[in-house]
């Protein structure tokens, strides 16, 4: 599974592999990382250094103590990130949202219909793609200004879903 994290503005791309190994920007790393207290203290392995840390997590926030420094780190799966990018780049130049499918995938659901006020990141499209359902959101309030789409329907990546005016 690949992620992304990123520290202090600095952004770094993480591949978890087979055998303890992990690849942080493209080096390769042999990790060990398990729970001490089954709750927020871990011990961490790292090419034969070891540190205690201490875990809190908040969403895609973890506040993580190693070695007497804090850091916090946000940290985005590959399909997360691919969402909040799809989400970014909605808004065309009319101040219209279109909504695109941020992957391939089959429509679950759509959960409005045309001339339906809508909310600021309100769920508006269920997308099944590698086998998990994910829940699209308009970028902004408005009304659903046109449905390209109906529950059953293969999309492609980038294709256009629904407008919000």
């Amino acid at each position: 599974m690949r992620y992304t994290a990123t520290i202090n503005d600095k952004t770094y791309e993480i591949e978890i592999g087979a055998n303890n190994t992990v690849t942080v920007n493209g080096e390769p790393h042999n990790v060990d990382f398990r729970t001490i207290d089954g709750s927020r203290l871990y011990s961490l392995l790292m090419d034969n250094l070891s540190w205690e840390t201490l875990v809190d997590r908040n969403g895609d926030e973890y506040r993580v103590l190693i070695g007497g420094e804090l850091h916090v780190v946000n940290v985005q799966d590959e399909r997360t990130r691919k969402m909040a990018k799809a989400e970014k780049t909605q808004l065309a130049q009319t101040g219209e949202a279109v909504i695109k499918a941020p992957m391939p995938g089959l429509v679950r659901g759509v959960n409005v219909n045309v001339g339906d006020a809508v909310a600021a990141r309100q769920g508006i499209v269920i997308l099944e793609a590698m086998k998990m359902e994910n829940e699209l959101r308009t970028p902004r309030a408005g009304s659903v200004k046109e449905i390209r789409v109906k529950p059953g329907d293969k999309v492609e990546q980038g294709q256009v879903l629904l407008i919000v005016r």
